[in-house]
């Protein structure tokens, strides 16, 4: 149907001017078609019976009238008017051939008749004057009808073809009925189209003009409508009613800034131009009338309270602009100033110049005890000393709470330290006196230079923040070192990324086994570990430290004991023996009031017992609250959980302390272990933790060994339990299981060292 449909131009679109119309080119393909069909009829019909009768000239003529048929359909686009004209002169010259080998006459005057659809065919393709010319041309046919006129007799044509009444008729019928009905109903639908298109287009036009009516003539906009010189050509009822215009300037081919000496229009300022007209003021702007650019449709705004509003507001506007750079409580000049000024002096400091950020390294103490009043106080007085100083800095500002910024054009980084802790922190440290109380303040320093350290005020002001961090008590003055505020910046990345890995549950547990000098396994160690998808593997030196400073260590303790309980029953699950297996608690998680309860709730969830569970603390978790401590390991001991006391030998350690507690087992950390194969001392002094440690019932465990020496001098001394290398390295829960089913519960240093 699509083929049918492209090649007959069934759709009717809009031509181009000169053009021929689809639907003529349509309703030519129509009849020539069915023209070309009839004549293949007609000659393969009566090919044999020409043949037979020695009738060669019917072969002649239906093939001519075939291939006509043929070449101008084929040429009925590219040479329409050629086509057409010759589509009528063929059949006049079907008609002539019937009256010239056709020797029944009263068949001859049928045959006669084909040239009565030329007028037809010709209104339809080719135009009214065409049509009347083969009107008057039928003249001849009728008159050869009307007076039986025999014209057969110019051929010599003795015999006709047999059954030539029935072709002659049937074409005649044929033609009749279905190539010129199928043309004309061609010709009808595309009437109705047009019909149809000129409606909608009626339709359009009336929409327009409501559309016109309501943008224009109702309008509650003051409309005025100017040809290309600004000459008036009209104008709506809110024009006349707003500028007192006269309905008689429409013919008077006024010009529109005679009428408004005060408005001044050019297509570079007519835009959303506001002007003032007597009074009043008005939005004024144009547009170009789409159906013509010739014209324009200026429209008028009355915005004379909008103005009025905005002349006020602009007075308001340069009183604030003085409030803008004031902080709004101290009243001091503020960071925007700051920066603005800063900027400022780029230009006029060609070798730079250093600016400097203070604070009181007491700031939080003498907030919680001063009120905010007072400290605002203390802020005003330190900014007043800067001020006073004969040489002091430049553009002092109040930037954040508590902290001052100020300038300083020193030449060197040694000669800014001289004159920063030599004048300017003495003057700032001096006593304070704020409503008859005396106030000490030590402040503390940070700075950047510009332009080396940025190349705005911005950056180097955030920089010397950034410097400002890292300044104590024992260094006040902290330069901006780019690589110390990098790893800042990195810290900071990889505690957000741990937050998230922790809020997925991405961490993972490796488990080391700690076993006995046989190297039979006695328990495990659950140590986190980290792979993150856009970091790779990340040490726990790394994380852990990030995870106590960012108070994210709680819940990292919160998933490894989840994922040690659900692994725990997954291995009872599978059949493999069981071993306690150790977790470590920090300081903050031991000093947690729901500790406990959740410890339980976990081990709840996943039906596992106390004694599979071991806790591991360090010494620090003791000290932070001893009552609070003692009574939570009581409770813990009395549930079944084993207490170790892990790291011990790290720093300032003291067994004696350990006695207070009810620990089960103390850890001596690797720098301890490490020693005992070449330092006599150390060997000694690892001997008598040990002693003490099973007068006070508790396990020693060698934490760290490497090697066999070590394990056989801590075997003399009495110690049964091994963690370390020597045996087994972390492992994942599945490598433990696999060499649980192969091995046993034995981790035997010859196998471990072929496996790695």
């Amino acid at each position: 149907m699509h083929f049918f449909n492209r090649f007959f131009l069934l759709n009717d679109h809009y031509s181009v001017p000169g053009q021929v119309a689809n639907w003529r080119i349509s309703a030519l393909r129509i009849i020539l078609s069915l023209v070309m069909v009839l004549c293949f009829a007609v000659a393969c019909h009566t090919y044999t019976s020409a043949i037979e009768f020695n009738l060669i000239y019917i072969v002649v003529l239906t093939s001519s009238f075939l291939a006509t048929a043929c070449g101008l359909l084929i040429a009925s686009k590219r040479f329409y008017h050629f086509s057409a004209h010759a589509l009528l002169i063929a059949i006049v010259a079907a008609s002539v051939s019937m009256n010239l080998f056709l020797t029944d006459l009263e068949l001859a005057k049928v045959g006669s008749m084909y040239m009565y659809s030329c007028p037809i065919i010709a209104l339809m393709l080719l135009g009214y004057r065409t049509a009347l010319a083969y009107g008057v041309l039928n003249i001849a046919p009728f008159y050869m009808i009307f007076n039986n006129v025999d014209v057969s007799g110019l051929t010599g044509i003795a015999q006709q073809l047999p059954d030539a009444d029935l072709y002659i008729t049937g074409l005649i019928f044929l033609f009749f009925n279905i190539c010129i009905p199928l043309a004309v109903a061609r010709t009808i639908v595309a009437a109705k189209r047009l019909n149809k298109t000129m409606i909608s287009a009626n339709t359009h036009l009336k929409d327009k003009n409501e559309l016109y009516r309501s943008l224009f003539t109702e309008s509650n906009k003051a409309k005025i409508i100017v040809d290309e010189n600004l000459v008036i050509t009209d104008f709506n009822q809110h024009a006349i009613d707003m500028f007192g215009i006269k309905k008689e300037l429409k013919e008077g081919s006024v010009n529109l800034s005679h009428l408004f000496p005060a408005l001044v229009f050019d297509d570079s300022n007519a835009q959303n131009k506001i002007v003032k007209y007597k009074k009043s003021y008005f939005k004024a702007s144009y547009q170009q009338i789409i159906m013509s650019t010739n014209y324009r449709v200026y429209d008028f705004y009355d915005c004379t309270q909008e103005q009025l509003i905005k002349q006020n507001l602009s007075m308001m506007e340069q009183e604030n602009k003085r409030l803008r750079f004031r902080d709004s409580q101290t009243k001091l000049p503020n960071r925007e100033w700051f920066e603005l000024q800063c900027d400022r002096l780029t230009s006029k400091y060609q070798k730079g110049f250093y600016i400097v950020v203070a604070q009181s390294a007491n700031s939080e103490y003498l907030n919680l005890k001063l009120t905010k009043a007072d400290s605002q106080a203390l802020l005003i007085n330190a900014y007043k000393r800067l001020k006073a100083m004969p040489d002091g800095p430049l553009l002092c500002a109040h930037i954040g709470v508590g902290k001052l910024a100020f300038i300083i054009g020193a030449n060197s980084q040694n000669e800014l330290e001289d004159k920063l802790l030599m004048q300017i922190k003495n003057t700032l440290d001096k006593t304070y006196n704020v409503f008859g109380t005396k106030c000490q303040q030590s402040f503390l320093f940070g700075f950047a230079k510009y332009p080396d350290h940025g190349k705005n005020s911005t950056t180097v002001l955030s920089n010397a923040c950034e410097a400002l961090k890292l300044a104590n008590c024992n260094m006040p003055l902290s330069g901006y070192n780019e690589k110390q505020s990098q790893a800042f910046i990195e810290k900071y990345e990889i505690s957000m990324l741990l937050d998230e890995a922790l809020q997925q549950g991405d961490l993972s547990v490796h488990y080391q086994p700690k076993v006995d000098a046989t190297g039979q396994c006695i328990g495990l160690e659950a140590l986190a570990r980290w792979n993150s998808p856009i970091l790779g593997n990340v040490s726990p030196v790394v994380f852990i430290p990030i995870a106590e400073e960012y108070r994210m260590v709680s819940r990292l303790t919160d998933l490894i004991i989840q994922k040690v309980c659900a692994q725990i029953a997954d291995w009872t699950k599978a059949g493999l023996p069981s071993v306690p297996v150790a977790i470590n608690i920090s300081l903050i998680d031991f000093s947690q009031t729901d500790f406990m309860s959740k410890l339980v709730k976990y081990l709840a969830d996943f039906n596992v017992k106390p004694p599979q569970i071991e806790l591991e603390l360090t010494e620090t978790s003791l000290e932070a609250n001893q009552a609070h401590s003692l009574k939570l390991m009581q409770t813990l001991q009395s549930w079944g959980f084993t207490i170790s006391v892990d790291d011990f030998g790290v720093g300032y350690s003291n067994i004696a302390r350990l006695a207070d507690y009810p620990i089960n087992k103390l850890k001596l950390d690797r720098s301890l272990i490490s020693q005992v194969t070449s330092s006599t001392r150390q060997k000694s002094l690892v001997k008598a933790v040990h002693v003490m440690c099973e007068e006070l019932d508790i396990k020693c465990v060698a934490e760290g060994v490497e090697t066999q020496e070590q394990v056989a001098i801590m075997t003399q001394m009495g110690c049964k339990e091994f963690q370390g290398f020597y045996f087994a390295k972390p492992m994942p829960a599945e490598n433990f299981a696999e060499h649980v089913s192969r091995h046993g519960l034995v981790f035997n240093p010859k196998e471990m060292t072929a496996q790695l």
